[in-house]
């Protein structure tokens, strides 16, 4: 009976049937080691690195708020909350403002935008500001020479109006009729003016 011996080169295949998907495997991630290595390489710059002006932080800076009236004397207060007595209509409701007795000049009391300018049966001549941080002033009561015009860009302290009776407010006189709302609730405007004393 013959035996036959497996002869080298059939042991060579053999051996490369049984291992070839971790041959294949082990070629392809040498491959890709490969590549990638080049790639590091590659994309390298030859100059040293120049460390980027650093930028100072920006500071936040609270935004100017000026008075509405440079001479003026306490009217009827802020009152959302509960009632007061309007003298003009002899009846008790909220006041969502204060009042700024007197003949001057009305000014813007922070940047904004003009959103509006109307006159109405009830509240007269009447401003509209839009400011940053959802601010909203409302200046009622003004004179019939308006000084400013819807879309018009103001900085605080310029002049919208004058103070007038233009509202049903009459017993009070000339008069500013303040309001301000943030994010469309109202809030005391004394809140966010620089002083409260009469002038």
């Amino acid at each position: 009976m013959k035996t036959y011996q497996s002869s080298t080169n059939d042991k060579k295949k053999n051996f490369f049937k049984r291992h070839r998907n971790a041959i294949i495997a082990i070629v392809s991630v040498v491959a890709v080691a490969v590549v990638i290595a080049l790639s590091v390489v590659f994309s390298m710059s030859d100059s040293e690195p120049v460390d980027a002006p650093v930028k100072p932080p920006v500071e936040q800076t609270e935004p100017k708020v000026v008075m509405p009236m440079t001479s003026y004397s306490a009217g009827m207060s802020y009152a959302y909350k509960s009632l007061k007595w309007w003298d003009t209509l002899e009846i008790w409701k909220i006041h969502p403002a204060v009042d700024f007795v007197g003949d001057g000049d009305v000014l813007a009391i922070r940047d904004g935008k003009v959103k509006d300018v109307e006159k109405t049966t009830l509240d007269g001549n009447v401003v509209t500001i839009e400011h940053a941080d959802g601010y909203v002033s409302v200046y009622k009561s003004l004179a019939d020479d308006i000084a400013v015009k819807v879309g018009d860009t103001v900085k605080a302290g310029d002049k919208i109006g004058k103070a007038g009776k233009s509202t049903a407010e009459l017993n009070t006189g000339n008069h500013l009729h303040l309001e301000v709302k943030k994010d469309g609730n109202y809030v005391d405007p004394m809140t966010i003016l620089p002083e409260s004393e009469d002038k």
